[in-house]
């Protein structure tokens, strides 16, 4: 009888523990300077200017058209199955399933193109340095922190606070331009889905998190992610600003 308790002690102890990880982590995206940036602020108040829309859309769209590599990134490291399920179903989803016409870059062009950039004019506007910087981490997560490292930061950093973040990014825009429904079907899509990729990341990482080390690895990993996303953030103001000042009144030219 006592060693049934001790055992249940111990999963009960186990089972805290995890879920104590998990908030912990949570908290990180919660508590980041990430949600007190200008821009973010901007979203919020509604305003945005018209360059910043378009600053903004343009450089979203070099980050997240690149989402399904850094999936395919931490599913090639991961030698977990259950895990490589969730990336799989999450990497499936954001190719549109098999119908290019619904992978996420299409569904972002549609944006893109009601703030007036064709997808010509898309493909040549350049990265601007904080979002080639992005990029570069997310890609590099794999191979600096390994498959906990990867997923963690996808999970915490980027699927676990982008229902709040493009809730928030969504309002700025829709006081700042008129959309039609469709225009806007990238954003509703992440608003209303990603908390769900976010809960299945959560319930595979959480159990390999055994360690303090291991539970270390992910929380730099978290931050060095939502850290990138603020310097995003200010590349983009930057750009926008520079943009204004070269050609407050056209858009026509590139970059």
């Amino acid at each position: 009888m006592a060693a049934r308790v001790l055992m249940y002690s111990g999963k009960a102890a186990k089972k805290e523990q995890v879920t104590d990880h998990a908030e912990r982590l949570r908290r990180i995206g919660r508590e980041h300077p990430l949600w007190n940036h200008e821009l973010i602020k901007r979203c919020r108040s509604g305003r945005l200017t018209l360059t910043e829309v378009r600053t903004l859309g343009a450089q979203m769209y070099k980050f997240s058209r690149e989402f399904s590599r850094y999936l395919a990134k931490a599913l090639a490291v991961c030698p977990h199955e259950d895990a490589r399920v969730v990336i799989a179903e999450n990497l499936w989803e954001e190719l549109g399933e098999g119908d290019p016409a619904r992978c996420h870059p299409a569904l972002f062009r549609r944006f893109t193109r009601a703030i007036g950039i064709d997808d010509e004019r898309l493909e040549l506007i350049p990265a601007e340095p904080e979002t080639q910087r992005l990029v570069d981490t997310y890609l590099g997560f794999a191979d600096k922190y390994g498959v906990l490292g990867a997923l963690g930061a996808i999970c915490y950093a980027s699927e676990g606070i982008v229902a709040t973040l493009y809730s928030q990014i969504e309002r700025g825009l829709v006081r700042s331009i008129s959309f039609k429904k469709d225009d806007l079907i990238f954003f509703d899509l992440h608003i209303h889905v990603d908390n769900g990729h976010a809960n299945q990341l959560e319930s595979v990482i959480a159990p390999l998190m055994t360690t303090p080390e291991s539970f270390e690895v992910v929380t730099r990993a978290i931050r060095e992610g939502l850290d990138a996303r603020y310097a995003f953030f200010d590349g983009v103001l930057r750009a926008a600003a520079a943009r204004k000042a070269r050609a407050p009144r056209n858009w026509r030219a590139v970059g």
